[in-house]
């Protein structure tokens, strides 16, 4: 889950140290001790410093005047993060909810050294570094006893650049060769938690993804940007109240769960649910394609799972052509596709090139499986249409029948580009 704009400036404004400072205590205090003064327009600092005093956040020794230095200093930084508008002697149009947000990031870094060091990489990143060395990360982190940042900041640095962040550490220095910006969010992101939802929320999503198909703990968790602790004690609940079935076990010992038909978590029987997704998927084939399908077309589709997965893809089909979002999306992505296959296919030709051996990477099965099925009919129409032109063509040459070939292949093409 991404930092919100507010967070993140926070983040790369503060110094990782003001941790241990009174800034801190500050966001705690506007949290937690304000609840009466949420609907005020305009607030004198005096006042705030007040009570602040009054609170049990008030450190021992502290003058009077030093808290009043501080606090407008305090009040400095949030004017120049936008949350409040400071104007001589008071503060106005105070963002409480930003505040709140902040805070929590705040204490959610104090638990953690990784965040802490995200926290310190975040800060120099923003400055338009892209070396930088350890004694500086050291230097923002002086305040907190860690360990071993050499090790937190490989750690950080392995998990990032198998995510597609371009950078070396050679345990001195770290160097990054990608986009400032893009930078930032590989580092900052994984601050937050994966997860605000709530226990009821994330066991509807669970549901509804396991009622579309198979999945396993591991792959919830990835799908769904959940923790596999949180995850676990979801499938848990959910397989206690009959709500899952094992649907069956992958090649590595994985568990596979789908929704149990029988004792439907959406009301409906298993007969209902069928009949109302072919019905669906028969309507859109032929209101697009103008095929009729029937009944026995699905005779061969075994879990009601299946069929609303089919169902889902032939919803999104259709939205692909419709919206520009989703149409950029798609044409985007099948340019990643295909630089998956022109990877995975190497042809080599012998010295006088007489003959030819064609090697294929194994990479191609793990391709998403609508795209295999596009692939794989590509081929076998390619095929047939070869042994067509060959039978029929015993007259015409090779550069014939391979002028006829792209000629025949083109107009297919053209057909997607409506």
């Amino acid at each position: 889950m991404a930092l919100s704009s507010s967070v993140l400036s926070a983040l790369k404004t503060l110094e990782p140290n003001s941790l241990n400072s009174v800034s801190l205590s500050f966001f705690e205090f506007l949290k937690y001790d304000t609840d009466d003064l949420r609907n005020e327009r305009i607030i004198l600092k005096d006042d705030l410093v007040k009570r602040y005093k009054n609170s049990d956040r008030q450190k021992d020794g502290m003058s009077s005047k030093r808290l009043k230095d501080d606090f407008d200093a305090f009040s400095q930084t949030l004017a120049s993060l936008r949350l409040a508008d400071d104007v001589d002697d008071v503060l106005e149009d105070i963002k409480w909810e930003k505040i709140t947000d902040i805070c929590n990031i705040l204490r959610k870094i104090e638990s953690s050294d990784e965040k802490k060091t995200r926290w310190a990489l975040l800060y120099l990143l923003s400055r338009g570094k892209k070396e930088i060395s350890v004694d500086e990360i050291k230097s923002l982190l002086k305040n907190f006893e860690i360990p071993n940042v050499e090790r937190t900041i490989q750690k950080i640095i392995k998990v990032e650049t198998d995510s597609g962040l371009t950078a070396t550490f050679d345990g001195k220095k770290l160097v990054l060769d990608t986009e400032q910006k893009l930078a930032e969010h590989y580092i900052a992101d994984a601050i937050e938690e994966k997860s605000r939802r709530s226990p009821g929320e994330i066991e509807k999503e669970v549901l509804e993804l396991l009622d579309e198909g198979s999945y396993s703990n591991q792959e919830i968790s990835r799908i769904l940007d959940l923790d596999e602790a949180v995850v676990s004690r979801v499938m848990t609940k959910l397989r206690n109240h009959n709500k899952l079935v094992l649907s069956s076990f992958g090649n590595k010992g994985f568990r596979y769960y789908t929704t149990n038909c029988q004792n439907c978590p959406f009301g409906k029987t298993s007969s209902s649910c069928r009949k109302d997704a072919i019905s669906y998927i028969v309507n859109a084939f032929k209101e697009a394609y103008g095929i009729d399908l029937t009944s026995q077309d699905f005779e061969d589709i075994e879990t009601n799972q299946a069929l609303l997965n089919i169902k889902r893809i032939t919803t999104m089909s259709k939205k692909y052509t419709m919206t520009k979002l989703e149409s950029n999306m798609y044409e985007n992505y099948e340019k990643l596709l295909e630089m998956v296959v022109k990877k995975s296919i190497e042809v080599k030709h012998n010295k006088n090139k007489q003959s030819r051996e064609i090697t294929v990477s194994p990479n191609l099965s793990k391709l998403p499986k609508i795209f295999q099925i596009g692939l794989k009919t590509g081929i076998e129409y390619e095929i047939q249409l070869m042994k067509s032109l060959a039978s029929e063509s015993k007259t015409e040459s090779s550069s014939d029948i391979i002028s006829r070939v792209i000629k025949d292949g083109n107009k297919l093409l053209q057909s997607f580009e409506t």
